[in-house]
C-alpha cells in the first residue's frame, strides 16, 4: 500500500459509487467555497470521462523528491541520493520552519545571508503527503483550509506543480519519454543509488518526479483534479 493518484476521480465514483461520489460533491462545493474566498475563478470537476490513477513509491517517495526540492530552493548542490530518512532531512526540515514562520535554526544560520528560502516548490512541498487536492488552475499560493471540510487541508495548483517538477526532472537530468509503466523507471526505484546516469541513481525520486508529472498532463487535459487518497 502507499499513496494513491487519481485524475477524474468524481467521475468514475459518480458511476461506480454514488455514494462515495456524494462525499466528493461536498469537497469540491467546498473547494468552490475555497476558491471564490481567494478572488480566484470556480473550478467544475468533470463528471463524466475516463479516470487515470498510479501509485506513487510507497508513502516515502514523495518526500525522497521534496527533500530534493528543498536543496535546489536553498541554492544547494544535490545531496546524496536519498533514503528512508529524507523526510527528516534538515534542510527540507528547514523549508516547513520558513513556511511556518518559525525562527531560523541551524541549518538557516549556515545559509548566512541567504537562510530565506525562495519558496518556489511551496505547490510541491506544503501539500499533503497522505491526501487532498490539486487544480488544474494556475494560482501562486497554496490554499490552506480546514482539513474536516477539505481533506488534506491544502489545495494546490496543478500548473505551478508542474512548473515545480520540471525544474526537478532537469535537475534529475530524467530524458522524456518515461512514465508511470516504464520497467526502466521501476527498475532504478528499485535499485536506489546505483545506474550509469544521475536520474537512474536517484531512482525513487525520478520515479515520484514522473509519476508526478503524469498526473499533471492528465489533469490539464482533463480538467479533472489531482486527488492524494
Amino acid at each position: 500500500m502507499g499513496l494513491s493518484l487519481s485524475v477524474g476521480i468524481f467521475a468514475d465514483l459518480e458511476e461506480d459509487d454514488p455514494e462515495a461520489a456524494e462525499d466528493f460533491a461536498e469537497y469540491f462545493a467546498f473547494v468552490g467555497t475555497l476558491l471564490e474566498g481567494a478572488g480566484l475563478p470556480k473550478h467544475v470537476e468533470p463528471s463524466k470521462g475516463e479516470a487515470w490513477g498510479a501509485q506513487m513509491y510507497g508513502y516515502s517517495g514523495l518526500h525522497y523528491l521534496r527533500r530534493i526540492a528543498a536543496h535546489l530552493d536553498a541554492g544547494l548542490p544535490l545531496p546524496p541520493p536519498g533514503n528512508d530518512n529524507s523526510s527528516g532531512d534538515p534542510v527540507l526540515k528547514a523549508y516547513f520552519a520558513d513556511v511556518l514562520g518559525q525562527k531560523p535554526g541551524w541549518v538557516q544560520r549556515l545559509f548566512k545571508n541567504q537562510h530565506r528560502f525562495a519558496r518556489s516548490f511551496d505547490h510541491l512541498i506544503v501539500h499533503s503527503d497522505a491526501e487532498g487536492f490539486y487544480l488544474p488552475q494556475n494560482f501562486d499560493q497554496v490554499l490552506f483550509a480546514d482539513d474536516k471540510k477539505l481533506p488534506g487541508g491544502m489545495l494546490g495548483s496543478v500548473p505551478r506543480l508542474l512548473a515545480e517538477l520540471e525544474r526537478l526532472a532537469a535537475a534529475l537530468g530524467i530524458p522524456e519519454g518515461l512514465h508511470s509503466q516504464s520497467e526502466k523507471l521501476w527498475e532504478a526505484a528499485d535499485s536506489q543509488g546505483e545506474g550509469d546516469v544521475l536520474w537512474q541513481r536517484y531512482g525513487i525520486e525520478s520515479y515520484s518526479c514522473v509519476v508526478l508529472r503524469q498526473a499533471c498532463h492528465k489533469s490539464l487535459a482533463s480538467g479533472a483534479a489531482i486527488v492524494f487518497c
